[in-house]
């Protein structure tokens, strides 16, 4: 493995996330805020056909251009809020460090109509410590960056920042319980958090896209062995 695809820094620690929800049987998944595209290659890595999406062109112009781009994977540069997509498109829809960059109610909102019924809606954003524990997970954040630049091995990702987050961690819970009941909320560390929702229903896998559903990143039909 190139050293290009060691890369380490909390964002991508904390893919492991995402990669654990991926609920079963499931074919397709959308990454809101994809950057370089990397927690899109995990993902096709799993068997899934990946959309990833960003408003940052470069990002964008980096994913295309990475040696693990295939044909499971497709990025474009727009705006979760303007891409023109059908509801319950996706089996899995992913936003890592992305919901502070966005009105968070409106997002989670976004992420919720998107995700098809039995799918899952997976996010580790950031959001403004407010108690002892959120402290204490700062300092193992802040020790685990500092181990991995004397190894040698952290990197500084190139996507625009935002900051500070304009949520404290106890107001994304309850806004997490509000836009998706019954999701799984966990602090992690240095200023971020997990939401975990899975909707209602069961995941099936109707084919009902066309040509031009491809052409906008509606997920499309495959087949595959029983």
């Amino acid at each position: 493995m190139s050293a290009a695809h060691r890369r380490w820094n909390l964002n991508i620690h904390y893919h492991r996330v995402f990669l654990d929800v991926v609920p079963a049987g499931a074919r397709t998944a959308l990454d809101v805020g994809c950057g370089d595209g990397l927690l899109s290659f995990e993902l096709a890595g799993r068997g899934l056909d990946v959309v990833g999406i960003d408003p940052d062109g470069p990002s964008i112009e980096r994913a295309r251009s990475d040696p693990r781009s295939n044909e499971r994977t497709k990025f474009f540069e727009v705006d979760v809020f303007e891409f023109d997509l059908p509801p319950a498109s996706y089996d899995l829809v992913v936003a890592n460090a992305m919901l502070h960059h966005v009105d968070a109610t409106a997002g989670l909102r976004r992420l919720r109509e998107l995700v098809k019924p039995g799918g899952v809606v997976a996010v580790v954003g950031f959001a403004n410590a407010d108690g002892v524990k959120d402290q204490v997970l700062a300092v193992a954040g802040a020790t685990a960056r500092k181990l991995r630049e004397l190894r040698g091995d952290y990197w500084e990702h190139n996507a625009p920042i935002l900051w500070p987050p304009p949520m404290t961690t106890s107001e994304m819970r309850e806004l997490g319980r509000a836009e998706l009941p019954g999701s799984t909320f966990r602090r992690l560390m240095s200023n971020r958090f997990s939401l975990v929702w899975r909707a209602p229903g069961r995941l099936t896998h109707a084919c009902r896209a066309t040509p031009s559903d491809l052409q906008r990143g509606v997920p499309p039909c495959r087949l595959r062995p029983r």
